[in-house]
């Protein structure tokens, strides 16, 4: 469905919010799976970019910064994990990401800058690759770029796959299953202490996802440098 030109913008960013928001939460995924399936969208946008000769527009390009997005979102949760083994740390490194990221389509710009800086605090940990300091927004608001897609189709509606709020239904069915960002291990944490139930359900909510502005229910809560549970049932 994201690959497909003949699917409007909408139904392109949805498919792949979906599958980004997947490979991230997924427990029972394989890490070397996830690294596949990044290739798949990383290609997808080395192609965009190169029969691309314009510059950044969020209005005509919605599913390559979208998908852009996904990529930064799945390695914020996947970067250390994929980083310690040698093989996928290859793969890793040589997928085309930074021409993608300093094309002059300018994904680093448009996508939302929250999680925008928490993929390049990583990536600087990991020396995936050289960042600029001009990469490292300082402002963790929505950028007017961003901001300029508009009621169902802003890429914050983004990541449907948040904790679930009920708590009953999480322990017995959910957690399992699911990766809660207060257990992903990041890139620059060296800290091994693994978090407790009770520590779960003092971070319940906790998402990546930013914070519902537009009153559509498909966020969560605003994702900063460093991740704040969401609080309100808002991030269903």
């Amino acid at each position: 469905m994201f690959i497909s030109n003949f699917n409007p913008p909408v139904t392109r960013m949805s498919a792949v919010a979906y599958l980004a928001s997947y490979l991230a939460r997924g427990k029972f995924l394989s890490t070397a799976f996830v690294v596949n399936m990044l290739k798949r969208l990383v290609d997808w946008c080395l192609r965009y970019c190169e029969e691309q000769d314009r510059d950044m527009n969020p209005k005509a390009h919605q599913a390559f910064y979208s998908a852009c997005q996904g990529i930064m979102y799945v390695l914020c949760f996947h970067m250390k994990s994929i980083m310690i083994v040698p093989t996928l740390k290859s793969q890793l490194l040589l997928m085309p990401i930074e021409p993608i990221l300093r094309h002059k389509l300018g994904p680093l710009e448009v996508c939302l800058p929250s999680i925008v800086n928490e993929f390049l605090k990583q990536a600087k940990a990991a020396h995936l690759f050289t960042i600029s300091k001009a990469f490292i927004f300082e402002d963790l608001l929505e950028s007017d770029l961003s901001r300029d897609f508009g009621g169902l189709e802003r890429l914050d509606m983004f990541f449907p796959f948040d904790p679930c709020l009920l708590k009953r239904c999480d322990r017995g069915f959910i957690r399992p299953n699911f990766i809660y960002w207060n257990h992903v291990k990041t890139t620059y944490d060296d800290d091994e202490e693994d978090s407790s139930d009770e520590d779960i359900a003092d971070d319940f909510g906790m998402s990546i996802t930013p914070k519902n502005t537009s009153g559509f229910q498909f966020g969560g809560a605003r994702m900063p440098s460093k991740i704040r549970p969401s609080t309100s049932p808002e991030s269903m």
